[in-house]
């Protein structure tokens, strides 16, 4: 693993947090490209702000939650997020909820808006778990198959790759023709999949198991059924061209 990229006398920079950067910034400016007819670049920079914001304190809560035993002894570390230590759907569900109040108020289209929210967040999603394996946490289990790195799942890897393909169907199903809102949808099918099977290969400290299965699988189930009973309501985005 290689947790700190470098160092400039007392401050030092976390590869983590280096690269959670660069996933922010990618998708950034994919939403700036792809959301001209939709939401104007300035209003895009103010919502990424707020989402940049409220994503990560989302994704910090959840984590400190799973892991709240160790935070009752380590206060202070809460805030150190440059660290490591995010759980992705704390802060998706987060910004899911700030995005449905922040659009009605601004009376821009969510709907329209998530499609292109999609590809960018598996972008920069991406990335980010490129930098939990150079952080080392969300770990794989041992293992001695040819994948294995340092005798573990490279976990971090796996869903990084993932994610990346997710980022390529999304992207080209956004260029076609499509259903308000359908682009969304498969990602939220797309990921809860990749997130629910990668889940059997972690080997950190997965929280509270319910009926065999991780917090993250167990809420991977949810979404994939929600968004199964979404396609089915607006039967199939791909049938509905415009």
């Amino acid at each position: 693993m290689y947790p700190e990229l470098f160092s400039i006398g007392n401050i030092t920079i976390y590869t983590y947090g280096v690269l959670v950067a660069i996933g922010f910034f990618a998708g950034m400016q994919y939403i700036v490209k792809y959301s001209k007819n939709i939401i104007t670049k300035q209003q895009v920079y103010d919502f990424l702000f707020y989402v940049i914001l409220i994503g990560i304190v989302g994704a910090r809560l959840f984590y400190v939650v799973l892991n709240l035993s160790y935070y009752k002894s380590n206060p202070l570390e809460i805030l150190q997020v440059w660290k490591g230590g995010l759980v992705y759907y704390g802060g998706f569900v987060a910004v899911l909820i700030f995005a449905f109040f922040y659009c009605r108020h601004k009376k821009i289209n969510i709907i329209k808006l998530t499609d292109i929210f999609a590809p960018a967040l598996a972008l920069g999603h991406a990335f980010g778990r490129i930098g939990c394996f150079f952080s080392g946490c969300c770990y794989g289990k041992s293992s001695d198959c040819f994948l294995a790195i340092a005798h573990k799942h490279p976990t971090q890897l796996y869903e990084a790759f993932g994610n990346f393909i997710i980022f390529y169907i999304l992207h080209n199903r956004l260029k076609k023709s499509h259903k308000d809102g359908y682009v969304f949808v498969l990602y939220m099918i797309l990921y809860s999949l990749l997130r629910f099977f990668v889940e059997f290969f972690r080997g950190d400290d997965r929280g509270m198991f319910f009926l065999g299965l991780s917090p993250a699988q167990n809420i991977s189930i949810v979404i994939f059924v929600t968004a199964v009973v979404i396609l089915l309501f607006t039967k199939n985005g791909a049938k509905n061209e415009k």
